[in-house]
């Protein structure tokens, strides 16, 4: 377990010395996880849930239908006024956010007082694609279509 996630530091320094400079008003809105991206992220929210309850890993495979919802349902709204809300359908939360890093890193300070970082590889108009902090997986953010 630490060799992963010694992995995975290592990979996101290396990986932040090539990411580009984010502005601001590039990861400002709300943002759903890519359809590319679902996959991948219900295994880790699985391995994740397993890793707290190993006894449950049936149950918490019966649930992938609901987890596999609950991922697409999720929105991200990055606000100008450095708050942020994660909306999902079991509710929302909310915090702070900072570019850090000289725009290479975003930082979401949870109502808890818990910080994650997220390593930024791509941001523009229409893309956000990070490497988020509690799940060490690379996600890509896409504005939802209206």
């Amino acid at each position: 377990m630490k060799l992963k996630i010694i992995t995975a530091v290592a990979a996101t320094v290396l990986l932040s010395a090539f990411t580009i400079v984010t502005s601001e008003k590039d990861v400002i809105g709300s943002w759903k996880i890519d359809d590319t991206s679902i996959d991948k992220t219900v295994k880790k929210v699985i391995a994740k849930a397993v890793e707290a309850n190993p006894g449950a890993e049936d149950q918490i495979e019966a649930q992938k239908d609901m987890i596999v919802s609950m991922v697409q349902g999720i929105r991200l709204n990055i606000k100008a006024d450095h708050t942020y809300e994660t909306v999902s359908p079991q509710g929302s939360k909310g915090g702070k956010w900072a570019l850090t890093g000289e725009g290479k890193t975003m930082e979401f300070t949870k109502e808890d007082g818990t910080v994650r970082k997220d390593v930024i590889l791509e941001s523009s108009a229409t893309r956000l694609k990070v490497i988020n902090g509690d799940l060490a997986d690379t996600i890509l953010y896409v504005h939802p279509k209206q």
